[in-house]
């Protein structure tokens, strides 16, 4: 079936301007500098530079290339700064607004000498930005996850290919280079693959925030949000997939349950505020002494449960003993009050045994706190 250019330029122009109002609408009531803003003015500016395209005939033909090539080049620096923000990512601004500075004005000069030159300049230039675009998702420094991510780098490097297809057909005659809406089989394809790049793009984007928000809605789910360790849930998690390696690979691990001591006796002669500064001192004293493979979490009121991979019962005792001394060492300021506090401990150690069960180690740990606390408190019980 054949298609119409002039009408598939204009479904172009008419989709990349639906899609910067739904994404703006999106963004409306962020900040500025979401990145939701940045791409909705990208996909405006790529639409505004078809706009202008369409004015050859009643415009100066130098302003119209002048006026496209600004439009385009800004477009590309705004999606480049916007997944950079998308990262948290520093923008590196020579990336950003040198080409877009430069694509007008070398292709205005290109296009003195002849019509040729100025889509060779505008598409080297473009094909830098769109080079520096897939350069950042590729960034592995700011690793973005999820698959949205994948549908952008496909997207940029179909674009990519189609700006090096419209060099080749240009450099072999097939298509002259001052056509931009002249019907023909190789434009109407252009313009097919330029509507579903918009599209692609577009959602690609939209996908990454909606991945983004679904990751952070499970960590603040996962989160204890006074202390910031992972909660009930999540520790429970954690110790499961450890029990379940152990059992597979036959590693021993050590399980720790440490409780405040006469924590209602702190919030009743100091306050609860007081006694929410007692929970995240503690919480962060454990946090220094631990290793980035083990597990810490809030258990539930003043007590934490702590999961060591790979530690033996020795092991276990001798971090025991450190994080006891260390609270004990270290008392707790509070306005003019220092608060003395003090941590039981209770230690369960597992060889992997196929009998060994998430609940059934955390019985024993829990017996041996109580043992601990029966015993005098500021101690450990295995």
């Amino acid at each position: 079936m054949p298609f119409d250019v002039k009408t598939l330029f204009f479904v172009v122009t008419l989709v990349g301007f639906l899609l910067a109002f739904w994404v703006a609408l999106m963004a409306f009531g962020k900040p500025r500098n979401d990145p939701l803003w940045a791409w909705a003015g990208a996909l405006c500016c790529y639409s505004l530079a078809n706009v202008t395209a369409v004015l050859r005939g009643s415009t100066p033909l130098t302003l119209v290339l002048l006026a496209v090539s600004v439009f385009y080049g800004v477009g590309l620096a705004l999606m480049l700064t916007s997944i950079r923000r998308f990262q948290l990512a520093p923008v590196e601004r020579w990336k950003v607004w040198v080409p877009a500075v430069l694509a007008p004005v070398l292709t205005t000069v290109a296009f003195q000498f002849s019509v040729a030159g100025r889509v060779y300049v505008a598409m080297a230039i473009h094909g830098a930005q769109l080079f520096f675009v897939l350069q950042a998702l590729a960034d592995r420094r700011y690793a973005i996850a999820g698959r949205g991510r994948w549908i952008l780098r496909i997207t940029f490097a179909v674009l990519m290919c189609l700006m090096a297809l419209r060099v080749v057909v240009i450099a072999t005659g097939l298509v002259e280079p001052s056509a931009v809406i002249t019907n023909s089989p190789l434009q109407a394809l252009i313009f097919v693959v330029l509507v579903c790049a918009l599209l692609s793009m577009t959602l690609g984007f939209v996908y990454m925030t909606m991945e983004r928000a679904e990751q952070q809605s499970r960590e603040l789910a996962m989160r204890d949000m006074l202390t910031g360790l992972a909660n009930r849930r999540a520790i429970t998690e954690d110790l499961e997939h450890v029990v379940a390696r152990a059992r597979r690979q036959g590693e021993r691990f050590s399980l720790l349950m440490l409780d405040i001591d006469h924590f209602k006796r702190i919030n009743d002669s100091f306050g609860h505020q007081a006694g929410d500064v007692v929970l995240r001192d503690v919480a962060e004293q454990m946090r220094l002494r631990l290793r980035a493979q083990d597990h810490i979490g809030r258990f539930g009121g003043e007590e934490f449960l702590l999961v060591l991979p790979d530690t033996d019962l020795g092991g276990a005792q001798t971090l025991a003993e450190a994080l006891r001394a260390g609270v004990e060492a270290q008392p707790i300021h509070w306005g003019a009050h220092q608060i003395a506090a003090t941590v039981s401990i209770g230690i369960c150690a597992s060889t992997g045994a196929v009998a060994d069960t998430a609940d059934s180690l955390v019985a024993a740990a829990d017996a041996a706190l109580y043992r601990a606390k029966q015993n005098g408190r500021n101690r450990f019980a295995v």
